[in-house]
């Protein structure tokens, strides 16, 4: 347990320290935002560039993974958009809340973590749940909330705003480009790779951080909120953290078979606390965004909990 404790305490140390820097006031009102900004565009997708980038395809082809992490992401956000709409939420909603109960933060503790338990070999995985994550889960709950939103707006109209936020989303683009790059018979430039490690090695501890503070500011927000709104949260908090994982755990062992390490990656990728871009969508779009900030906040602090469970398990 203490092992475990010791692997779990550098992610959620950056975590804390994020979170008592904005309590504090060392961190002003915006830093979430802009620490975000930067994780997004600059640091995240260059570590993701240079994953993909220095990656050839037999490391790429894992179609037991990819199939048990599309399933276990989409088909919880189906169970869960089904459950929301049938207690009569407006689809937008329940949209977003099928996100939050479906959406890993792969980007900003999965990286961190699965280096830390697996080494260099979880780069390539975590890339592709990011990617299954950001680009189909993000997508399809784009999808039904323009759908809810824009009932009268035409079909081409809505598939342009889909396409478009998927498509101009660094986090997508970016190793799209490395994948492309990894096909051609070129190599990095010296200067090159060393601009891409630099940057890319700012991605985790500033993503942690950039947590902390969401979370800091979550937790203001989480006075204001009603009884059912928090209600809401602790259900999707124990989908998230409790559900998903056991449904792939479920398909990766039971139905695919898969190699026992990459089961674990994916497993471990599944229990991961509910990432910030449905809270980013709640916001966007704006729909009651109490419940969704609860999520995030509940499934991070939980997690400290079912993941040490789970690495001991392990």
């Amino acid at each position: 347990m203490l092992g475990t404790l010791s692997i779990l305490l550098p992610i959620f140390g950056l975590i804390a320290a994020g979170f008592i820097s904005r309590k504090t006031g060392v961190m002003g009102q915006t830093a979430a935002s802009e620490l975000n900004r930067f994780v997004v565009w600059l640091a995240l997708p260059a570590l993701l560039f240079d994953i993909m980038a220095n990656s050839n395809w037999s490391a790429l082809y894992l179609p037991d993974f990819i199939l048990v992490y599309l399933i276990g992401s989409v088909g919880l956000f189906v169970l869960v958009l089904i459950w929301r709409l049938k207690q009569g939420v407006p689809l937008a909603d329940a949209s977003i809340d099928s996100v939050s109960a479906a959406y890993s933060n792969t980007g900003y503790v999965g990286f961190p973590l699965l280096f830390l338990v697996f080494g260099a070999s979880s780069q390539v995985p975590t890339t592709i749940a990011s990617i299954i994550v950001v680009s189909i889960v993000f997508a399809m709950a784009i999808i039904l909330i323009e759908t809810g939103l824009q009932a009268e707006a035409s079909l081409r109209l809505k598939i342009k705003n889909v396409l478009k936020a998927v498509f101009l989303n660094p986090l997508i683009v970016s190793p799209i480009a490395g994948m492309l790059f990894a096909l051609s018979s070129w190599q990095l430039p010296q200067g090159v790779e060393t601009f891409l490690t630099l940057l890319g090695g700012a991605a985790s501890p500033a993503a942690l951080i950039s947590l902390g503070l969401f979370l800091a500011d979550a937790v203001a927000s989480s006075n204001d909120n009603t009884t059912a709104a928090r209600k809401t949260a602790w259900q999707l908090t124990a989908i998230k953290l409790i559900a998903q994982p056991l449904l792939v755990a479920w398909l990766a062992l039971s139905v695919f078979e898969m190699d026992y390490e990459l089961a674990m990656m994916a497993i471990l990728l599944a229990a991961l606390p509910t990432g910030t871009g449905p809270f980013m969508l709640a916001e966007y779009y704006r729909r009651e965004a109490v419940t969704t900030a609860q999520t995030v906040l509940f499934s991070t602090v939980l997690s400290l909990v079912t993941l040490t469970l789970l690495l001991s398990f392990m």
